[in-house]
């Protein structure tokens, strides 16, 4: 008897469909079998675990590339892309797209960056490899090997740094001129670059906004090339100053009179309660500046400013107005170098003499980097060099030896630490604050994984209102006088947002004077005459940058 063609015809079909759903079912299964990472070695996991995609591409958590390997990311949620910096390379993927930037070039991918598990995925290689890490697949231990040491040991984990190549240059709203400017900044500061786009890099501004500049304006450098200093343990946990619970009452300033007496200019400032003062010097025009925080104008201030008919040799005119909310500034003109001298200090009455620039009466915070005591009772030893010498040690004797300097020209002189210490770093920055002081200067010694790295550098935060140009001065001051006696490499003059810097009202510097990781340095920086001589050299970039306002 002849069978029906139909019902056979059915059977086949459906055969082949169920053959296909199981051979779905097992692409689907290897397209994503797992995978091992090792890191120089070391086998490494992550909160969502990497696997091997439908291309054959080892896909994992882009967190792991940044908190593993010590690459710097950012992620615009809006875009669902992610940015990352290394060495002088620039990445760019977007989640689901095989279109990549690599320095502003298009490149495709023959995978995708994923979202999953609530983490965005990247293919590891496409990645490292393009930031200059060499990646090898074991397929025997289904491991990659990321290897980012060199045959020495040295990590070539490196973050990219725009360095600013000339003055004046505008910072945009984005990637074009025809964006408005943000601010400017000047040859020699650095920033960290978040994206690049038609030669066009994306920077991370002090202000925690982000800004455009042109490529041609800068120079690309690794943070491996850098100062890459040792965090104090307080500064790895984000710390934050503590504020008043309360608002802050503000003091009301009843009078200010300015007198000329023979030729001098004297400025008395009367208030209803403590007064509490910040000065610095400003260039282009050339002016004084005396703020007063937690202050109010009283009524005799009402106008917008108040402008006070001076004219001698050195004065051209004194400026009064509410500069803040809580901050009075009094602003002087003058015709070239001058200084501010105190010879009045009480709680509630100040006097200022315009002078001839000095150092004499000057009041200089220095603060010894590390020492701090830790809630186990241990002291932050800050980095250790390879002989085991401790930064906490050397630069406690080298701030010890600036003050004998200082103190021996007039300079009144406070230490956050003498020995160990149990202040914050807040803390230290308010003994500046509290005590009325002219600057601020923390000393340390580098640190950086590849011992190579040496030389000297200064710090300096940007992001106080009005205070960006006196503390870079202080900083060039510094950093010029220090290279000159040690005749160590010039880092040069960066940016940056320590805490001590960010707490201080008064202008203030981190000093970086040589590498203990660095052999050389180390052995230099555990020699006397050498710690005298780093002494002598930020001693006389103080006297400079007071001298030279």
């Amino acid at each position: 008897m002849k069978l029906n063609w139909f019902p056979k015809k059915i059977c086949i079909i459906l055969l082949t469909f169920c053959l296909a759903t199981v051979m779905l079912g097992f692409n689907a299964f290897a397209a994503e079998k797992k995978v091992n990472i090792k890191v120089d070695g070391v086998a490494k996991q992550s909160d969502v675990s990497p696997y091997i995609d439908g291309q054959n591409r080892t896909i994992v958590p882009l967190r792991f590339i940044g908190e593993e390997l010590g690459y710097s990311f950012s992620w615009n949620e809006n875009t669902k892309q992610v940015v990352f910096t290394g060495g002088t390379n620039l990445i760019s993927l977007t989640i689901g797209s095989k279109d990549a930037l690599v320095n502003g070039q298009r490149v495709q991918m023959d995978t995708v960056a994923v979202a999953r598990s609530g983490r965005t995925m990247v293919p590891i290689r496409f990645v490292l490899e393009n930031l200059g890490i060499k990646v090898d697949y074991n397929s025997s231990s289904n491991t990659v090997n990321v290897v980012t040491k060199d045959s020495a040991g040295n990590s070539s984990v490196r973050t990219q740094v725009a360095l600013i190549a000339e003055d004046n240059v505008n910072v945009r709203k984005g990637p074009g001129t025809e964006y408005g400017v943000i601010k400017k900044v000047n040859k020699g500061d650095s920033f960290q670059i978040l994206a690049v786009k038609n030669d066009w890099y994306q920077i991370a501004l002090d202000s925690a906004a982000d800004g455009w500049v042109a490529g041609w304006l800068l120079t690309l450098r690794g943070s491996s090339d850098l100062a890459s200093r040792s965090p104090e343990p307080e500064e790895s946990r984000n710390p934050v100053k503590v504020e008043p619970e309360k608002p802050v009452n503000l003091v009301h300033i009843d009078d200010v009179d300015v007198d000329v007496e023979n030729g001098e200019v004297f400025i008395t400032v009367s208030g209803d309660d403590k007064l509490k003062y910040t000065s610095f010097a400003l260039d282009n025009p050339k002016r004084l500046v005396i703020d007063f925080s937690d202050a109010a104008l009283g009524n005799f201030g009402e106008e917008n400013e108040q402008r006070f008919d001076v004219s001698t040799d050195r004065v051209q005119g004194v400026r009064l107005a509410q500069f803040a909310a809580d901050k009075v500034r009094i602003v002087v003109d003058v015709s070239g170098p001058a200084g501010l001298t105190l010879i009045t200090n009480k709680d509630r009455e100040k006097t200022f003499q315009i002078s001839k620039p000095t150092i004499t009466g000057k009041t200089v915070v220095l603060d010894a980097g590390h020492g701090s005591i830790q809630p186990g009772g241990w002291s932050d030893s800050g980095a250790v060099g390879p002989s085991n010498l401790y930064e906490r040690d050397v630069v406690l004797s080298i701030t010890k030896k600036v003050r004998d300097i200082l103190e021996s020209k007039g300079v009144n002189v406070l230490m956050t630490r003498t020995g160990d210490t149990r202040l914050t770093l807040g803390g230290r920055a308010d003994v500046a604050n509290k005590n009325g002081a002219d600057i601020f200067v923390s000393i340390h010694a580098n640190a950086n994984t590849k011992s190579s790295i040496n030389g000297t550098s200064t710090y300096y935060y940007a992001g106080v209102a009005g205070q960006a140009e006196v503390r870079k001065k202080l900083a060039q001051s510094v950093q010029q006088s220090l290279v000159d006696a040690a005749q160590r490499k010039n880092i040069g003059v960066l940016q940056a947002s320590f805490a001590v810097l960010k707490y201080t009202d008064v202008p203030s510097i981190l000093v970086e004077t040589a590498f203990i990781s660095n052999p050389t340095e180390e052995k230099l920086l555990a020699d006397d005459d050498f710690r005298q001589t780093l002494a002598e050299g930020i001693a006389q970039g103080i006297e400079n940058f007071f001298l030279n306002q």
